[in-house]
C-alpha cells in the first residue's frame, strides 16, 4: 500500500507539471497567432474605412480576440488538467493490478529458489554418502583403510607384498560391483596419438610444449581412465554416512 501511495503521489506532480508545461506552450502558440492575425485584420480594416462590410468583419474579429482570450485560457487549463487527471487515475489502476500480479510472482520465484537450493544441498550430500559409502565397501571387502592407516616401517616388503596382493584383489573386485572402467584414449602407452580440436581438457590433459591450436600430435603417457558404466547402489535413509565401518566390539 505504501509502494502506491507514493507512486500516486509522484506520478501525480509529474503528470501536473507536464501538463502545465504543455498548457504555457499551447497558450503562448494561440495568443501569439491570434495576435498576428488580429493585427493583419486590423491593418486591412483601416485601409478600407470607406467599405461598410470590411469595417463589420473588423468589429466581429475584435470581439472575437477578445472572448477568445478571455474563454480560451481557462477552458484550455480545464481541459489540460482533466486529462492529466485521467491519466494520472490510469496509471494508478494500471499499477495497482501490476503490483498484484507481481507479488505472488515473486514468492513463487523466491519458493522456487528456496526449492533449488535445497535440492542443490541434497544432491551435494548425496554426492558425499555415496563417496564414503564406497570407502566403506573397500574398507568391508578389502580392509583398504586399515591398510592405509598402518605404518609399515615395522613390515619386511615381502610381508607388505603379500598384504597389498589381498588387498588388491578384494578391492578389485569390489569396484567391478560397482563400475565398468574403460580408458579414455584406446592406444597403447608409448604410443603416437592426435588429439583433435575440441577436445575435452577434463579428458585429456596435454603436457609438454603446447602451444598453438589444435589438432596436436604427442606420445601417450598414460591411457586415462573413464567410467563407462557406474551402479550407484541404493543408500539407506537415516544412517550416518560418515560412519565408514562399525567399531566391532566381541562380548566375552
Amino acid at each position: 500500500m505504501d509502494d502506491v501511495r507514493q507512486y500516486a503521489r509522484h506520478s501525480f506532480f509529474g503528470i501536473m507539471l507536464v501538463m502545465l508545461i504543455l498548457l504555457l506552450i499551447v497558450d503562448s502558440a494561440f495568443y501569439f497567432g491570434m495576435t498576428v492575425l488580429f493585427s493583419k485584420i486590423a491593418i486591412t480594416g483601416k485601409a478600407a474605412d470607406s467599405v461598410p462590410q470590411i469595417v463589420g468583419l473588423a468589429e466581429r474579429v475584435a470581439l472575437l480576440q477578445k472572448n477568445l482570450r478571455f474563454y480560451f485560457v481557462p477552458g484550455s487549463a480545464a481541459a489540460f488538467i482533466l486529462f492529466g487527471c485521467l491519466l494520472w487515475l490510469y496509471l494508478r489502476i494500471s499499477f495497482v493490478k501490476y503490483l498484484k500480479t507481481a507479488v505472488p510472482e515473486a514468492s513463487d520465484t523466491g519458493a522456487t529458489a528456496e526449492e533449488a537450493a535445497r535440492a542443490e544441498k541434497q544432491n551435494q550430500d548425496n554426492e558425499q554418502r555415496l563417496f564414503l559409502h564406497l570407502l566403506s565397501v573397500l574398507q568391508r571387502e578389502g580392509r583398504l583403510l586399515d591398510f592405509f592407516s598402518e605404518n609399515l616401517d615395522h613390515y619386511e616388503d615381502h610381508q607388505i607384498g603379500a598384504a597389498v596382493r589381498s588387498i588388491h584383489e578384494n578391492s578389485r573386485k569390489t569396484l567391478d560391483k560397482y563400475i565398468t572402467l574403460g580408458a579414455v584414449i584406446e592406444a597403447d602407452e608409448g604410443d603416437e596419438v592426435t588429439v583433435a580440436p575440441g577436445f575435452d581438457p577434463g579428458a585429456i590433459k596435454l603436457t609438454g610444449n603446447v602451444t598453438g591450436e589444435p589438432p596436436f600430435k604427442g606420445v601417450l603417457r598414460h591411457r586415462g581412465w573413464q567410467a563407462k558404466k557406474l551402479t550407484l547402489p541404493t543408500l539407506t535413509q537415516g544412517l550416518d554416512a560418515r560412519h565408514i565401518a562399525p567399531a566391532e566390539v566381541e562380548i566375552p
